[in-house]
């Protein structure tokens, strides 16, 4: 009789793993090298920006102590707003030349309430010092200082994201840093600089999706792909900003910001900056969604190792579509609420809604929203076709062993 011995039995190799992988890596190694060098690039060829802050500001921003109250009046007026009126002798706070200069001032405040507009003593003002050409100094109160509450709820927002998150909590942290710090310091000198808008802010989102994913999700296919899908859409947003902006007539002048732009003498090209702002803002959203689509993909692919990819990105669509519907959604009334002083005044206006929906400042929103919401159209069908492939790059399950 023959003896039995166990037998691995593993099939002839159907595909190849490692070169899959190697493919995938290269591209994203590649686009990644590409990005990484325009951005140096741009950084290092900058010409210095005609728009550097004044150095001897005619006014200056101080935040100073309330002292004491020596007198204070509220009234409310027909809409049931508070007013009050408030002698205010406050003690400078900010260092400099004006530090714990004693100031008497009268303010004047109006809000839904008493307790959001008045002021204790001991709490901060912000404080606005002119200097006449007389050489005197005239105070004003600005607002509250809110940099307590501010500073606390942004502890919370990052205790709950290490709570929940742990170590990919802490390195989604470095990346919002990181992301501030691109925007801060590389796009807006770029554009101060009076370089292209739409290419700064194309390098510097694909800068930031790049860097945002591989910190928080390592260097692995998940990452490549992510990175692969988000760039993708991005240019594809792009070109989309480009082409309806341009049929749409949009000057980008929309905006009450880009007016006082050029009345304070900063002549950017404010069309350019209108792109800018919609590649910036789709970049903010594609950054969920491509990554939320290739990690679908990849645990499709592992729950059943045994499907080929085009079946992986049958079920990974499916996925995005509900993904889709909630990011769109999402992405319009974000912009709804931004907007909705606005919308209510024009709601007011004895004007047609399809007339007012014409004129330029909603039209940019409507453009913006249209846009973005096409880029994430794009995105997940694109992050899902290239997950659902590199899914290859996968080693096949081990074979069971048969006696």
């Amino acid at each position: 009789m023959n003896e039995m011995r166990d037998i691995n039995i593993i099939p002839p190799p159907t595909r190849s793993p490692q070169t899959a992988r190697y493919l995938l890596e290269g591209m994203a190694v590649l686009l990644l090298t590409l990005v990484i060098a325009a951005g140096v690039a741009l950084h290092l060829t900058r010409p210095p920006s005609p728009y550097a802050a004044n150095p001897v500001a005619q006014e200056q921003t101080l935040q100073a102590r309330v002292r004491a109250i020596t007198s204070e009046t509220t009234t409310t007026d027909e809409n049931g707003l508070v007013i009050v009126s408030q002698a205010l002798e406050l003690e400078v706070l900010s260092a400099g030349e004006f530090h714990a200069a004693p100031v008497k001032v009268t303010y004047n405040g109006m809000g839904p309430s008493l307790r959001a507009v008045r002021f204790r003593v001991g709490e901060q003002a912000l404080l606005m010092a002119s200097r006449r050409p007389d050489g005197q100094i005239f105070y004003t109160v600005a607002d509250h200082v809110r940099l307590g509450p501010l500073a606390l709820f942004a502890a919370i927002f990052a205790a709950i994201i290490l709570v929940m998150g742990r170590g990919q909590g802490l390195r989604a942290l470095l990346g919002l840093g990181l992301s501030g710090l691109l925007v801060g310091g590389f796009v807006l000198p770029q554009i101060l600089a009076q370089r292209d808008p739409m290419l700064v802010s194309l390098v510097g989102a694909a800068l930031l999706i790049g860097a945002t994913l591989y910190l928080i999700q390592g260097w692995n296919p998940i990452a490549h792909t992510s990175f692969l899908g988000g760039a993708l859409s991005l240019g594809f947003t792009g070109l989309l900003a480009i082409a309806w902006t341009g049929m749409a007539h949009l000057t980008g002048f929309g905006s009450e910001e880009t007016l006082y732009l050029q009345a304070v003498g900063v002549g950017l090209e404010m069309r350019g900056l209108l792109l800018a702002g919609i590649i910036l803002g789709a970049a903010g959203v594609l950054d969920d969604v491509i990554l939320a689509q290739a990690v679908a993909a990849f645990e499709i692919h592992s729950a059943d190792p045994t499907l080929p990819w085009p079946e992986v990105y049958r079920r990974g669509m499916k996925v995005g579509s509900a993904h889709l519907h909630s990011m769109v959604n999402t992405l319009i009334l974000a912009y709804t609420g931004a907007a909705l002083p606005l919308l209510l005044l024009f709601y007011l206006y004895p004007e047609p809604w399809y007339l007012t929906i014409n004129r330029e400042m909603i039209a940019e929103e409507i453009i913006r929203t249209l846009v973005g919401s096409v880029g994430l159209m794009l995105a997940v069908p694109l992050t899902t076709l290239i997950a659902s492939w590199a899914t290859v790059t996968q080693a096949p399950a081990p074979q069971d062993v048969i006696s």
